[in-house]
């Protein structure tokens, strides 16, 4: 019972001044060959990847801000940028191929008798 207070006693001691020098065992020495700091660092294709991914987001970052800070600078374009697409842009009205405007007028000519037949 005693040595286990006088133990007890020596943990409070140490918890409770912290400033006191820390007593080691000379044989707990051993060295860490996975986690030492001399050790090459070894990273995943997969964080190399994210890695580069995050770069390159950053590095787009910094045009937007020094473009937005910086609005005197002059404005680079890439020739072939400029032109419109008058074929598959939204506003365009649907083109339709020659038979399908075939079997329309066809229909509708076919509508039109339905009508006049129901009419009369």
């Amino acid at each position: 019972i005693l040595a286990e207070a006088k133990a007890l006693k020596k943990l409070a001691i140490d918890f409770a001044h912290p400033e006191r020098s820390v007593e080691v065992e000379p044989t707990s020495f051993a060295r860490n060959y996975f986690g030492r700091p001399s050790a090459s660092a070894q990273e995943d294709e997969e964080d190399a990847e994210e890695r580069e991914a995050i770069l390159a987001e950053a590095k787009a970052l910094k045009k937007l801000a020094v473009d937005f800070a910086h609005p005197e600078r002059s404005v680079g374009v890439d020739a072939t940028a400029f032109g419109r697409n008058y074929f598959s842009r939204p506003s365009a009205p649907a083109q339709e191929d020659e038979e399908d405007a075939e079997e329309r007028e066809a229909i509708l000519a076919e509508a039109k008798e339905l009508k006049k037949l129901a009419v009369d």
